[in-house]
């Protein structure tokens, strides 16, 4: 798995400025420590679904998300992966010591974190494409609580249906945010394939996503200065 320095420039608010000397190397020095401590861990599994009127049920669980929009994410899937991946603690650890002695770090090793945890998921997807055409599948993108109308409170039972925590070490606090802090839940919808194939991957996750206003969305060159 490759953090892509552009990516986490992006995290950074870098629109076409010019990356000088002294950023350039603090950014390369964060992308280092934070490949080498770094433990990515995810389960996924898979199961049937059923839409009825804007509720989408997982069947074999019970867990049902009452969701307008993930009703039309998954409108021509039959079969859902419920995944679940993180970075482990001490991702979250080197987070919070910097940002408490050396900020500007601190902020840089968050983006660097945020860009590593999305490539872990895209790797994830890939994964599941591949398995999903082997049985004639083809695959929706990820679909996060938090996205759109589906509300971050699924996190605690999503977690407890994968059983998270004695497999990845992955929990929830009362507040339905994941411990690890760099952590994901999403479903990934599974579609007969019918015509062209497309790797669900490949598209750009921004143009889906509803936050249009989003300050992290994707557009815009950034022009680094070369050491």
């Amino acid at each position: 798995m490759k953090i892509e320095r552009q990516e986490v420039l992006r995290y950074l608010g870098y629109r076409q400025q010019t990356l000088d000397t002294a950023m350039d190397t603090l950014l390369r020095e964060c992308l280092a420590e934070m490949e080498g401590t770094l433990r990515k861990s995810y389960v996924y599994d898979i199961y049937p679904v059923e839409i009825k009127g804007d509720q989408v049920k997982l069947l074999s669980t019970n867990l049902t998300f009452p969701s307008k929009d993930l009703c039309q994410h998954l409108q021509n899937s039959d079969r859902c992966v419920l995944m679940a991946a993180t970075l482990g603690l001490k991702i979250d650890q080197k987070i919070a010591f910097y940002s408490r002695f050396e900020l500007t770090k601190g902020i840089i090793m968050d983006a660097c974190a945020t860009t590593a945890i999305e490539a872990l998921c895209d790797e994830v997807q890939l994964e599941v494409a591949a398995k999903a055409e082997q049985e004639g599948y083809t695959i929706t993108n990820r679909y996060s609580p938090g996205y759109g109308d589906l509300s971050l409170t699924h996190q605690k039972d999503i977690l407890k249906v994968l059983n998270t925590y004695p497999r990845i070490g992955l929990t929830v606090n009362e507040n339905y945010l994941m411990l690890p802090r760099k952590s994901v839940t999403a479903l990934i919808g599974l579609e007969k394939y019918a015509g062209h194939k497309e790797t669900a991957v490949a598209k750009d996750k921004c143009n889906n996503c509803l936050a249009k206003n989003c300050r992290f969305r994707r557009g815009g060159d950034i022009s680094e200065e070369k050491p």
